[in-house]
């Protein structure tokens, strides 16, 4: 240590001998001074500083160094001392920036503190601290809860050397962990957000991988109602081309079935076999008109139609042929409700399902039909289509029988499907009420069980009201008085068929079985004929054109247009031809007759 202050010199007795700064006071005795008492009796060893005493000189407390002088025959010569306030300490010191809740102590050997940097306010002078000098053999770094200020703090206590002093840095412990403890929680706040990115991401990715799967869930259900689309379509293709060339055959039964029906005696054998023949003809007509209307190629021209009455007249029809152990209940409630659509495919929608439930009962059991309003806020998946928010006719038939098993449920509409024997069903009726419930806008729902019935519900939207049509009796047939009548068929049956028809109704038909020759005798003689009767789906030229070309020659000249295939398209073409009536083959008596009639008196 460097002593800046001057020595002062006492001999053995303990009186001073000089001292280097003249004070004006008189050399004082320091013989009662605890270092000139250690260093007399020999228990200092070296240097030796004393307490902080009050100096006589200066009136100030300080630090007395002291060395012990040693004469020449090695006694006590006396003392040498030199003295520094703690005033010029803790200047000294108060030059170390030590940073917040850092100290610096300055400790004597007993732990009495000579200076603290920076001062404690409120500390008394002298205070003892021995735990802080206890801390010189240890760690470098130790932890300790201060007696002064009562914070935890960490220490490290050194010796100035062989000096009788100790130093000690302490710092509180909350300013020294303060940058760990911001970083830890810096980290905990990354680790934090990058765990919640993390859980977002993954999150995301779930939602996404649903998504995906709601998709190809979607995109496999819409793969399959195409599939199914285009196998109903191919069929139905099939089914058509099928139909029309067995409605030509049946039309020539039918017709000539019909004449030699009223030919017969009532009552006679031959009468009963005829009957029989007509009426079995009778079920091939409705079978053909199946295929037709599943092949959509005999859609009509929609109207708005009373349901009710069409459920009702439905109804009238069936209770006579069912057996007496199965009973219909009904529940109609519609009033006036009108669907846009034919009364004729309306009347087979009806009779396909109630002939179905009545099939499921057997000989004996019931069949409820319920038909009322219904509005739908949202759209709806149904087992078949789709139900669009809207204001709708609901069409409820169920009945007590077996039920379907799930398998069955799943293919009840495909055309020519059946779970009935051989002989008894053509698995074309529900097939047929799908393809028109479908082509109206509508949709389709079953609830079946095995052992506990089935409920068929049809949804078909309203298109506003329209009141029952009246009752009206059968009009007497029409009859001509010999006008002539070209009738055009490249079936040569159904040619004479036409033939005996007309010359019954009392008109004079002229039969050719094609167009290009019906045209060359029309050009020949335009107005030998009153009337034209021509097949559509003619060979080279169809009965559309033929009749475009013979109204050209002779505008106004009435032509009757007929095919087994009525669709929307034949029916544009009729139009723009100028037809004045298209029938549906196979042709009946009466269609004919009235037909005919009313194109001549048009005229």
């Amino acid at each position: 240590m460097r002593i800046n202050r001057p020595q002062h010199v006492a001999v053995d007795q303990g009186r001073q001998r000089h001292r280097s700064r003249v004070t004006g006071e008189p050399l004082a005795d320091v013989s009662d001074r605890p270092y000139f008492q250690h260093q007399r009796q020999g228990s200092a060893d070296g240097l030796f500083i004393n307490e902080p005493v009050v100096t006589r000189t200066d009136g100030r407390p300080a630090l007395v160094v002291s060395r012990r002088l040693t004469a020449p025959g090695g006694g006590f010569d006396g003392v040498v001392t030199a003295i520094v306030t703690l005033q010029e300490l803790q200047a000294a010191y108060s030059a170390l920036a030590l940073g917040e809740g850092s100290a610096l102590l300055l400790t004597l050997d007993d732990g009495t503190l000579v200076v603290r940097q920076p001062e404690e306010p409120g500390m008394p002078s002298g205070q003892r601290f021995p735990e802080l000098t206890a801390l010189r053999g240890a760690p470098l770094i130790d932890r300790s809860v201060s007696p002064v200020d009562g914070r935890a703090k960490l220490v490290a206590a050194v010796g100035l050397g062989k000096r009788p002093l100790t130093l000690t840095i302490t710092r509180d412990e909350h300013h020294a962990l303060r940058p760990w403890h911001d970083e830890m929680r810096s980290a905990i706040v990354r680790t934090l957000l990058l765990a919640t990115l993390v859980v977002l991401t993954i999150a995301g990715l779930l939602r996404q991988l649903r998504r995906l799967e709601a998709g190809e869930a979607e995109k496999a259900a819409l793969q399959a109602r195409l599939q199914k689309a285009q196998r109903l379509e191919s069929l139905g293709t099939l089914a058509g081309g099928i139909a029309h060339d067995f409605n030509n055959i049946l039309g020539a039964i039918l017709g000539f079935g019909e004449m030699a029906q009223q030919h017969a005696e009532p009552g006679s054998d031959m009468r009963r076999y005829i009957d029989r023949v007509m009426q079995a003809g009778a079920r091939a007509r409705v079978l053909v008109r199946r295929i037709l209307e599943f092949s959509r190629s005999g859609v009509a021209e929609r109207l708005p139609v009373n349901i009710q009455a069409v459920v009702e007249e439905a109804l009238a029809m069936l209770r006579p042929i069912l057996p007496e152990a199965i009973r219909i209940d009904t529940r109609l409630e519609a009033g006036t409700a009108a669907v846009l659509g034919d009364g004729t495919q309306l009347h087979q929608v009806v009779m396909n399902l109630c002939t179905n439930a009545a099939q499921a009962l057997g000989d004996a059991g019931s069949i409820a039909v319920g038909l009322d309003r219904a509005t739908s806020s949202v759209a709806q998946p149904m087992l078949h289509g789709e139900l669009a928010p809207g204001t709708y006719v609901r069409l409820v038939v169920a009945d007590t029988g077996a039920g379907m098993p799930p398998e069955v449920l799943q293919r009840a509409f495909d055309p020519f499907f059946t779970t009935k024997k051989l002989g008894e069903g053509t698995g074309l009726g529900l097939s047929m009420v799908h393809g028109i419930v479908t082509d109206l806008g509508g949709a389709i729902d079953i609830e079946s069980e095995p052992g506990h019935g089935t409920r068929v519900t049809v949804w078909l939207p309203v298109c506003g009201e329209s009141e029952a049509p009246p009752a009206r009796p059968d009009p007497a047939w029409p009859r001509g008085n010999g006008q002539v009548v070209m009738v055009v068929d490249d079936e040569r049956p159904l040619v004479e068929l036409a033939e005996e028809l007309l010359a019954e109704l009392g008109y004079e038909p002229v039969g050719f079985d094609s167009s290009e020759r019906a045209l060359e005798a029309f050009l020949a003689d335009p107005q030998r004929f009153d009337a034209v009767l021509t097949d559509e789906m003619l060979p080279g030229m169809a009965g559309s054109e033929l009749a475009a070309r013979v109204l050209a020659l002779r505008p106004g000249l009435p032509v009757i247009l007929a095919s087994g295939n009525v669709g929307a398209a034949l029916e544009q073409r009729a139009r723009d031809a100028g037809v004045v009536a298209l029938l549906r083959k196979p042709l009946g008596l009466q269609e004919l007759a009235e037909s005919l009639a009313h194109a001549l008196d048009a005229r």
